[in-house]
């Protein structure tokens, strides 16, 4: 599952913010903040492109940015102020993102994306979530399912870097190795 790393910017902003919200017993309401960032950033796709635009000024980005602000928590407030002086509000979304992400890794939330040859059923998904939780204790796993007609039968777990599969299609590939050497 190939995850976009965010800016090195980005990730030391949505840190620091993590650490100070935490600090300051502000988590839950800077969370929500940054979740309701990532919806407008998903239901407004040209905003990304707007606060990525060099030759829209900083200050009409930030105006537009200025009805987020005013419903936001004052550490949120402080985060937009501060990505307007250095010129970086184009990095919102990446530090909305990472933040989230941390914030969820910390909790120990994992998420993971299940191919299956057929879509599962809501009660076949949970069995494989138990089954997957039990093999990472202090964990909370997370599974997406997708269907992909090609693995024939089976399923192919991707968390991160690591894949499981276990797919007809992925032992009838190997068996055809097997036999060619």
């Amino acid at each position: 599952m190939a995850k976009r790393l965010p800016h090195k910017a980005a990730a030391v902003y949505a840190r620091t913010l993590l650490e100070m919200a935490e600090t300051k017993g502000q988590l839950a309401p800077v969370k929500a903040d940054l979740e309701a960032v990532r919806a407008v950033f998903a239901q407004t796709p040209a905003l990304r492109r707007v606060l990525q635009s060099p030759s829209v000024s900083a200050e009409k980005k930030s105006k537009l940015l200025k009805p987020l602000a005013d419903q936001a928590s004052d550490l949120f407030r402080r985060l937009l102020r501060l990505l307007e002086i250095k010129r970086r509000l184009s990095l919102l979304e990446g530090v909305c993102e990472e933040f989230l992400r941390l914030e969820e890794e910390r909790r120990g939330i994992v998420h993971a994306r299940v191919v299956s040859a057929i879509p599962f059923t809501p009660d076949q998904l949970q069995r494989l979530t138990r089954n997957l939780s039990a093999q990472r204790p202090g964990k909370t796993l997370l599974l997406r399912n997708e269907a992909d007609a090609s693995l024939i039968a089976g399923f192919r777990v991707e968390e991160d870097d690591t894949v499981t599969d276990a797919s007809l299609s992925h032992k009838l590939n190997e068996l055809r190795q097997k036999l060619a050497a």
